[in-house]
């Protein structure tokens, strides 16, 4: 198939992992890899259709009707209707019937993986039909394949051998933390307490992907928070990540990485796992992690709970001026309101830490992806985020933002490589902050 008749999106593709890493990866969790092949590609899927009744659903009840294509942020920004969750649906029917051809394996690799799985097209969708889970679906097919992205393998792979996204070493993140504490006291004027390693009443996942590294004032504002509320926590230098990238690669890969901080917080003794910003880090604690920790009465929260309970019980001191009179956006992280239920409280807490705010989602479940999540960081797939990327710039620019606040690890990696040439390109100077980063900045101290 050419390029032409495929469509402008075929051009995109994530590199592949090498065949080592990918090995690596599959003896983890008892996979016996399978080499590509057009056959087994169907009767995989094929399987998992009669085993699966949401898979089997969302082929089966399928209109066409096309109130998805209104939506997806893929199909709006490079008007492929194979890069869309009709043509994601449609190629999943034609590999169960059998209507393919050898190119099917790369055809399928490209456009499921350029899916954001960002679930928009199921809250537009007037059955619900949820293509993103069929992405994941099929691309666990071609992993089992060896057919992985080698950015996805990367992360997978730091975080079930490490613990964190970028494979930092347990000496480093000590340093980092402290380096943080540092900062906060010659800014603020108090000595915060950090435990490391050690027992305490909770245990805190900030996100090493973008907390330990662009997001510093974010990671600042869980520690001052949690110290002006007198908590007792703890980091681990063995889980001290909320990411699971297993989520977008393969079940149980995720299980396998979530697994890691069950596993942590038992042995620290904590009563409470507190999630940091990151939104896919957060569907996967809420929806799998806290029932798996409530069995070992433990229990779960994120840290923008805490922070909007704070504020309404008075328990700590605010002052918006602090923050000045930017104009602040709020953008609601995709896996925040379609997976993890956390809507109000980050926008609550937003109303009062700053002056002058908007949402760039009048109907938060219609929230636009920044681009990034799923594996869409990749290097070789930052043209195409960047297109993805144009959606709720444009949005953001309309409302004369000056600040976009996203409380989402992904969203700040994101927004850090994306805004420099999306500002250029528009000739405007918006910047991006972490919600957590805003609450540090008007937190008034109790010495």
């Amino acid at each position: 198939m050419k390029n032409e008749v495929m469509g402008e999106s075929y051009n995109y593709k994530h590199e592949y992992a090498s065949k080592e890493l990918v090995e690596k990866l599959h003896s983890r969790i008892g996979i016996k890899p399978h080499n590509p092949s057009v056959e087994y590609l169907r009767q995989a899927l094929v399987s998992k259709y009669r085993e699966n009744k949401n898979l089997r659903l969302a082929l089966e009840l399928c209109m066409g009707c096309g109130a998805c294509l209104t939506v997806c942020p893929a199909y709006i920004s490079t008007h492929d209707i194979r890069n869309s969750p009709l043509g994601r649906l449609s190629l999943a029917k034609s590999i169960i019937k059998g209507h393919i051809n050898d190119c099917i394996i790369d055809y399928a690799y490209t456009y499921y993986w350029q899916c954001l799985t960002c679930r928009r097209c199921a809250w537009a969708c007037p059955l619900g039909i949820d293509v993103g889970e069929v992405s994941r679906t099929i691309r666990s097919i071609l992993y089992e394949m060896s057919l992985a992205p080698n950015y996805v393998s990367k992360v997978v792979d730091n975080l079930e051998s490490t613990g964190n996204f970028l494979g930092l070493s347990p000496d480093i993140l000590r340093i980092i933390i402290e380096n943080v504490i540092n900062e906060i006291r010659n800014e603020k004027g108090v000595d915060v307490k950090v435990k490391i390693d050690e027992p305490a009443y909770a245990l805190l996942l900030p996100s090493a992907c973008a907390d330990y590294t662009v997001s510093i004032g974010t990671f600042k504002g869980y520690i001052l928070l949690l110290n002006q509320l007198g908590t007792d926590f703890t980091i681990s230098t063995r889980a001290p990540d909320i990411t699971n990238y297993g989520l977008f690669i393969d079940e149980r890969h995720m299980r396998l990485i979530a697994e890691r901080i069950i596993d942590e917080a038992r042995k620290l003794h904590v009563k409470l796992v507190i999630a940091g910003e990151c939104g896919h880090g957060w569907r996967v604690f809420k929806n799998y992690v806290i029932p798996r920790l409530r069995k070992y009465g433990i229990d779960g929260t994120h840290i923008l709970y805490i922070t909007a309970n704070a504020i309404k019980k008075g328990l700590i001191s605010i002052d918006k001026s602090r923050n000045g009179d930017a104009n602040y956006v709020y953008m609601d992280p995709c896996h925040y309101v379609r997976g993890g239920d956390l809507i109000n409280e980050p926008r609550y807490v937003l109303s009062k830490v700053v002056h002058n705010y908007t949402f760039l989602n009048e109907q938060p479940g219609l929230a636009i992806c920044c681009g990034g999540t799923s594996g869409l960081l990749a290097k070789e797939m930052e043209e195409l985020s960047i297109k993805y990327a144009k959606l709720w710039y444009e949005k953001a620019a309309s409302k004369n933002a000056n600040y976009i606040v996203v409380p989402c690890a992904a969203c700040k990696l994101q927004m850090d490589r994306v805004l420099p040439k999306l500002n250029k390109i528009y000739n405007k100077e918006i910047n991006f902050t972490g919600l957590m980063d805003l609450v540090y900045k008007a937190l008034i101290t109790k010495t």
